[in-house]
């Protein structure tokens, strides 16, 4: 796989596992905040060998469900919350090797005035990373993406990265 389609399709997931959570959660309008979390669920395909090189040689399906929610917060923040959030991980070459995870985390995200997006995550969340790899992450970790939407801050933070190709392989 070329460089430029990893850095890409990385780029893409790592985004849309926080985006999803946001995404299928209803965005709160101003004095909305209080509500309750809602029921969420979806699924996608994580392509093999997408990720990081030489780590998850398959096909890897993740379907969530649960309930979640979006917090907006002044000054281009947001927190999303996932009380209750379930995932189902699958190897598609081996469809009896898979994974149910708790993924009850949050998502602390700025927009800084350059546009660089900063992600603060707390809890339990599952995350792709270029040096990570596709993770459980247990505890609190950051990544950043600057406003063309290229990775400029991998993965870091403090706690447990539970490597889930391991898990299903």
């Amino acid at each position: 796989m070329n460089k430029k389609f990893s850095k890409n399709i990385t780029r893409t997931i790592t985004g849309l596992i926080g985006l999803l959570l946001v995404s299928t959660a209803p965005l709160a309008a101003p004095g909305v905040n209080g509500g309750k979390p809602v029921e969420v669920s979806g699924s996608f395909v994580i392509p093999a060998n997408s990720v990081k090189p030489g780590e998850c040689a398959f096909d890897v399906s993740l379907a969530f469900n649960g309930k979640a929610k979006t917090i907006t917060l002044p000054g281009n923040r947001f927190i999303a919350i996932s009380p209750g959030l379930n995932a189902e991980v699958t190897n598609l070459s081996d469809l009896a090797k898979t994974v149910s995870l708790s993924v009850t985390g949050a998502f602390h995200q700025t927009i800084k005035s350059n546009g660089d997006v900063v992600t603060i995550v707390t809890g339990r969340n599952f995350l792709t990373d270029p040096l990570a790899g596709v993770v459980l992450a247990i505890g609190t970790f950051r990544f950043a993406f600057d406003a063309s939407g290229n990775l400029i801050e991998p993965l870091n933070g403090q706690g447990q990265l539970i490597n889930i190709c391991d898990l299903i392989s």
